[in-house]
């Protein structure tokens, strides 16, 4: 079904108070598109629903066809059970593709990471993947190619706020390390300082899924992956553009700037400095540390990701952006971080 000139599509748009969810329901709505947003706490506007997708029966006024339904709703944490993310990735995923019917354009939103340890998706193994979230992610794409003949599945990787000025409705993921840097919970950056760290911005994925719809669904199933690819910056370039945004922040509040830290090897790390000093960390060191860990293998990758829609430059992005998150989480922006000790 293609939304046809004059005549507004009818999009449902899932996970729509997420970080990119609620930009690609903003950008749909500012095109003139008749879209609707459902999430698990709903929102603020009349187009936004609660609807705990696979628990209970959608809202009376979400029944009928959809032109489109642009699948944005995921549970981003690493550490999740096998279950549980399966729980949140998949069966909701299941759900939504048993009530959508065969004219409707289906955009399921994954992940460049879904790839794992071996270069795509067919693996069901999880030692496969890097973590639960990948293997998920991995498993509710072989679910849409199962399921649909037609429809279109966007990759993309760590996601920033928006070019103009780094808004982002919700800060989670990647946004750990800022408040990381400011409270010193963590020693050092544990990854390759020249390794490739690919990042887009809410906006890059909403106009992308906005044209999608315009153009209409696919002949078959359709793969797109944004990003940077071989452009993208490396992982000390990213980290130098981050501590020069916050320790900026800071000088402006009359806070100190912060210090760089040290680069240290996963290698290094796992097998020299970490089995030495876990004896001597209290827990709420031990409990970042563990948290850290799981953005060593996002820290260390060397090869670019193949991509099939080149994004533009995002430096100015990640800037923007950790301006953006110490104005709107100033208490932890202005932490002074503490050094470590046992």
């Amino acid at each position: 079904m293609t939304p046809t000139a004059g005549t507004p599509a009818r999009i449902l748009v899932t996970g729509a108070t997420g970080a990119v969810g609620s930009a690609v329901l903003r950008t749909l709505r500012t095109a003139g598109h008749d879209a609707y947003g459902v999430s698990r706490r709903g929102g603020e506007e009349p187009w936004q629903y609660v609807w705990r997708i696979g628990q209970e029966e959608p809202p009376a006024a979400l029944h009928g066809p959809w032109t489109a339904v642009v699948h944005c709703a995921a549970d981003t944490r690493w550490d999740l059970p096998a279950e549980r993310a399966l729980d949140a990735n998949v069966a909701p995923l299941r759900a939504l593709l048993a009530r959508t019917g065969p004219a409707t354009h289906f955009i399921q939103l994954s992940s460049s990471y879904a790839t794992g340890l071996e270069g795509d998706v067919a693996s069901h193994a999880p030692d496969a993947y890097r973590n639960t979230y990948e293997w998920s992610k991995a498993a509710a794409e072989r679910l849409v190619h199962a399921r649909r003949d037609s429809a279109d599945i966007v990759r993309f990787p760590i996601v920033m706020g928006a070019r103009a000025d780094g808004r982002l409705d919700r800060y989670s993921g990647f946004f750990w390390l800022p408040a990381a840097l400011c409270n010193g919970a963590v020693p050092a950056l544990v990854g390759d300082e020249k390794a490739l760290l690919d990042v887009v911005s809410t906006d890059d994925v909403a106009e992308h899924v906005a044209r999608l719809v315009v153009g209409g669904p696919p002949q078959g199933r359709r793969l797109s992956v944004l990003g940077r690819g071989d452009r993208a910056q490396r992982v000390g370039e990213v980290f130098d553009t981050v501590r020069e945004a916050l320790s900026s922040w800071r000088a402006a509040h009359g806070v100190p700037p912060l210090d760089p830290l040290p680069y240290v090897t996963p290698e290094q790390w796992n097998r020299f400095y970490l089995p030495f000093a876990e004896e001597h960390l209290d827990r709420a060191q031990l409990r970042r540390i563990t948290a850290f860990r799981a953005y060593q293998g996002y820290l260390s990758v060397t090869e670019p990701v193949e991509v099939t829609d080149q994004v533009a430059d995002t430096a100015q992005v990640v800037h923007r952006s950790m301006t953006r998150w110490a104005d709107t989480h100033e208490a932890a922006a202005r932490r002074i971080p503490q050094p470590w000790r046992a």
